[in-house]
């Protein structure tokens, strides 16, 4: 059970990188419209895109595994 909510927890780690612009957005749109600052998010924070998605990757991979083994 201790494995599941350590990987439930990567999976969450994983998303943040693609939901911080999002949150950072509300306190720069006085000089920035929301597409032109994703862009620039994305532009220099593009590695933690990638880090995002590993994660995501590998936690869905092994709780489906951690699934299929109790079942």
């Amino acid at each position: 059970m201790k494995k599941n909510i350590l990987w439930k927890i990567f999976l969450i780690i994983g998303v943040v990188p693609f939901i911080i612009p999002f949150i950072f957005s509300f306190t720069r749109m006085s000089t920035w419209t929301l597409l032109d600052w994703l862009i620039m998010y994305s532009f220099i924070y593009w590695p933690t895109y990638i880090v995002g998605m590993i994660l995501i990757i590998i936690s869905i991979y092994k709780i489906i595994k951690l699934k299929n083994k109790k079942s």
